[in-house]
């Protein structure tokens, strides 16, 4: 699921599923809140955008706090691409492996959301839902 919506396709518009959050945690191979520092085009449709990492939720023995983690999204909203606005934080749910994660838009939340979901699906509880790309 996340994978197919990370690799959507620039023509067209980005719709994403209901998932719960706790099911995109359970999915993501990492999960950070992270403060974006750059967007860097990669090819015409792709970009790098390098976060700051505030917390490591899912992935601690790849990502370390405090660290610079460079992703790899479609470019802009319609591709379902990350948000580009900088100096603002993010929840993430990602793909991939240490060098190479891959993030898109129906996999954000806010860094806030993405505490409570990690702290609930500890717990073992169920998060709830999303109902659209979250802000």
């Amino acid at each position: 699921m996340l994978l197919g919506l990370i690799n959507a396709g620039s023509a067209h518009a980005c719709s994403c599923a209901v998932t719960a959050p706790g099911e995109l945690l359970a999915r993501a191979d990492a999960a950070i809140s992270g403060r974006l520092l750059s967007v860097e085009a990669h090819g015409a449709t792709r970009a790098v955008y390098r976060y700051e990492v505030l917390h490591v939720y899912r992935g601690r023995g790849a990502i370390k706090p405090g660290s610079t983690l460079a992703v790899f999204s479609p470019r802009g909203s319609a591709a379902c691409g990350l948000p580009e606005q900088v100096g603002r934080s993010y929840g993430l749910f990602l793909l991939g492996r240490p060098g190479r994660w891959l993030g898109g838009l129906c996999a954000v939340v806010s860094p806030r959301r993405l505490g409570a979901v990690a702290r609930r699906s500890h717990a073992g509880q169920d998060a709830g839902s999303l109902a659209s790309c979250a802000s």
